[in-house]
């Protein structure tokens, strides 16, 4: 316990931050701290751990050994504390607390509206912050703390994750009027169109794709975004083909597109809500999963 004496609450959270960003301005950031403020936190932790903890390496911050080492267990060991503290009572409309919550513009036009309306009448002193990124950065970042949930349809989860099936969709394909008049197409039809692919990264396999490659056939993709609220807007006027989530496909767009079934066997989207088993015991988290999932039945 003596060593305990030397330091308090606030620097072990602070060298939580620092181990994360791995860069001080960036932690300062996340602290709502003066970037001095944190260097000098880190100039004490340094001294008390007798380690430099952060050491920049061609122009950037690495972690040394033993603060590699320490990551993983002052993680748990603070989330713990948290809530030994804070979860025994807990009551949302007394909750103050930032969630950190992942999803594509996707998700974010299914879950946000309805979330947010929801918190301002029953927890108004709890906020969001809304991350945009790839599956794969999801579940880095769930993995290191910096998230606490995450959504989408995932191909694969590491085994430290936990998933709950918020709702499935159906994937439709959208085109202009002019190139499908008979509201259907052929396979064949299908593929002599170039199409628009929705992916986080070009280089990403897609729902579609992988069912192509199935029937060992490909198709051309004219146009890569990254967002699906984007996507259907390009289709107007032109000889492109989106296949998307019907849900994210405005009703009031409805009138100009034609929507029909792809001629491909493309399975249900599961969309999932996704976090860190970590987060098990947090009673507040607890209650934010049972709210989402209520609130998208």
């Amino acid at each position: 316990m003596d060593n305990l004496r030397r330091l308090d609450l606030n620097q072990l959270v602070t060298l939580l931050v620092l181990l994360r960003e791995r860069h001080v301005s960036r932690a300062a950031e996340a602290l709502h701290k003066s970037q001095p403020a944190v260097s000098h936190t880190l100039n004490q932790l340094r001294e008390l751990f007798q380690d430099p903890l952060l050491v920049r390496q061609q122009g950037q911050y690495q972690l040394t050994s033993k603060a590699g080492a320490l990551y993983a267990p002052l993680l748990n060991a603070l989330g713990q504390l948290d809530y030994l503290i804070s979860q025994q009572n807990f009551r949302p409309e007394l909750c103050h607390r930032q969630f950190n919550i992942a999803l594509s513009d996707y998700g974010a036009a299914i879950i946000t509206l309805p979330l947010t309306r929801y918190l301002r009448s029953h927890a108004p002193d709890v906020d969001l912050k809304i991350w945009h990124c790839s599956r794969e950065e999801m579940q880095t970042k769930l993995q290191e703390g910096s998230l606490d949930l995450a959504f989408g349809v995932f191909n694969s989860l590491d085994n430290t994750l936990q998933a709950q099936s918020v709702f499935q969709d159906r994937m439709v394909s959208v085109a202009d009027k002019s190139i499908c008049p008979k509201g259907e197409m052929t396979l064949r039809e299908w593929l002599s169109y170039p199409h628009i692919a929705v992916s986080m990264k070009p280089v990403d396999a897609n729902e579609v794709d992988i069912q192509l490659k199935r029937l060992n056939l490909q198709r051309r993709v004219a146009v890569t975004v990254p967002y699906w609220q984007v996507a259907p807007t390009l289709v107007e006027n032109t000889d492109l083909i989106l296949t998307v989530a019907r849900k994210v496909f405005p009703q009031e767009m409805s009138e100009q597109y034609v929507i029909f079934e792809p001629p491909i066997n493309i399975p249900l989207l599961d969309f999932q809500m996704v976090w860190h088993e970590r987060s098990d015991t947090d009673n507040a988290l607890n209650w934010l999963r049972e709210i989402i999932a209520n609130l998208l039945k």
